[in-house]
């Protein structure tokens, strides 16, 4: 597999994540209300984001949204996390798209230098699988805590509204898998080269030599010849 080709299918997984992440910010509905036999909802619709709350009224179809006008103050712990985490997967995801692509083999916008792209290539690596971590422990906190929250009103057959994952989470859970694959695939990708490089060259050191070839003359001793 060339070195081009991953580097332009990394290319390919930063940008889905991009997208993805974008989708998932611009949809923000990370949990809806859930269908089931204890949740006293019929007429309307909820939907509940990292920046608002919103609910559709089915029978005047209208949407009514509620923004949250605070970043830290009086919100869930669970909300607060996965704010910050997917602000800095977002930041991060583009940050590594657009080193990449100065990184690339196929593009010359920091020049033609092997080992200058190559540091590239690993920051943008880099950038990729720390976006990737931090998306990856937000959108995995907030499943944690819908889902157990969750089960225990279902369980104990609490009436209200119960919460469910929606699709603004599986958006931003593609995005953050996109994310860290990209990652993923630059570190190893340039690991193993670096890896090969260093192998060639310690098999060039340790190559055994023509002993013709750098043989200083011993004293009193002459070429071998023999007179008849």
């Amino acid at each position: 597999m060339g070195t081009t080709f991953v580097q332009v299918f990394a290319l390919f997984l930063g940008l889905s994540a991009t997208v993805l992440l974008i989708l998932a910010d611009v949809t923000d509905c990370w949990r809806k209300d859930a269908k089931d036999a204890f949740s006293s909802v019929g007429l309307s619709y909820r939907c509940r984001g990292l920046w608002s709350e919103c609910v559709y009224d089915i029978t005047a179809d209208y949407w009514t949204c509620d923004i949250h006008t605070s970043f830290l103050g009086h919100l869930p712990s669970d909300l607060v996390i996965t704010r910050a985490l997917v602000i800095v997967a977002n930041g991060a995801c583009v940050a590594a798209a657009l080193i990449l692509v100065c990184g690339m083999k196929c593009t010359r916008i920091v020049g033609d230098s092997g080992a200058e792209k190559s540091r590239l290539t690993l920051c943008a690596g880099a950038m990729a699988l720390i976006g990737g971590m931090s998306g990856g422990i937000g959108v995995s906190w907030y499943a944690v805590e819908t889902v157990i929250k969750y089960r225990f009103e279902v369980g104990f057959r609490i009436p209200g509204i119960t919460y469910e994952l929606a699709v603004s989470f599986w958006l931003a859970g593609a995005g953050v898998l996109c994310l860290w694959l990209c990652g993923t695939l630059l570190a190893t990708t340039l690991c193993v080269g670096l890896g090969a490089r260093g192998t060639g060259i310690k098999g060039s050191l340790l190559a055994p030599r023509d002993p013709a070839m750098g043989r200083l003359p011993t004293p009193g001793l002459t070429d071998g010849k023999t007179y008849v």
